[in-house]
């Protein structure tokens, strides 16, 4: 008798991301997944009452891991706020975890332009990021007028680095990328 590997909750949500990232939302079905992970529909139903149960599950896990957790990581940190910012604008060039988190973010882009669910949640982030940025800048002297302008401009930036020009060599775009965020860094002057 060959056991099979209970799956988990997580299981189900990563497998979800990872259909989300191949295929778009309309492929991130119960049998899709089921088949993905070669096993029964009846352990989704152990762990899901429904496909909206679980989409619900893998926007609140987006917004854990790509935006709460790294806001947390960063505020209990030693880092001085320039720091901050400097680790913050670092995370697309982090490696392959990077370009996960930025394929799942372009998955759930395209997914909140035609679902209200997925539209809120990614408000939500955006909001969420942006004021985070902003209190990072005005902790390092922006006054508030500029701090909201340049946490716009920031985020904007942040948002586009992982696919304007994916394919030019990492060390090339982060030495482009090293430049400009010096020149945020430099407090402006009224």
């Amino acid at each position: 008798m060959s056991t099979r590997p209970t799956l988990t909750r997580e299981d189900w949500i990563q497998a979800a991301q990872r259909m989300l990232i191949k295929g778009g939302i309309d492929t991130v079905r119960i049998d899709n997944l089921a088949k993905e992970l070669n096993i029964t529909r009846g352990s989704f139903y152990y762990h899901f009452k429904s496909r909206e149960d679980l989409l619900q599950s893998l926007l609140i896990n987006w917004r854990a891991r790509a935006t709460e957790n790294i806001i947390q990581q960063l505020g209990s940190s030693p880092y001085s706020p320039s720091e901050r910012l400097q680790q913050l604008l670092s995370l697309p060039f982090r490696g392959n975890a990077a370009r996960e988190a930025a394929a799942f973010e372009i998955g759930i882009r395209g997914w909140a332009r035609r679902d209200p669910l997925a539209r809120q949640a990614m408000d939500e982030v955006d909001s969420h990021r942006l004021r985070y940025i902003e209190s990072v800048l005005k902790q390092m002297g922006y006054k508030d007028q500029q701090a909201h302008d340049t946490a716009s401009l920031i985020y904007a930036y942040q948002l586009s680095i992982s696919i304007v020009l994916p394919n030019l060599p990492t060390a090339e775009r982060f030495e482009q990328h090293q430049r400009i965020i010096q020149q945020w860094l430099n407090v402006p002057t009224d």
